[in-house]
């Protein structure tokens, strides 16, 4: 499922990543690339807030439809 669709304070696990070769590489400059374990921190309109690792990340409902993700 895209991380689009993922709730507020869920964990997920990345199982892909699509689109342009670009989006691909900007994604994966914020360390997520498939495998890496994302919670949601914060959902707002077409915005949310993740946390990677031991940093967080804002991004846009647009590129979160590119990341495809699995409950865990």
């Amino acid at each position: 499922m895209p991380l689009a669709m993922v709730n507020e304070g869920e964990k997920v696990r990345v199982t892909a990543v699509t689109g342009a070769e670009s989006m691909r590489k900007h994604l994966g400059a914020l360390a997520i690339i498939p495998g890496a374990i994302l919670t949601v921190m914060h959902k707002s309109g077409e915005n949310m807030i993740l946390g990677v690792h031991d940093s967080r990340i804002a991004i846009g409902e647009d590129v979160s439809h590119h990341v495809m993700v699995q409950a865990i």
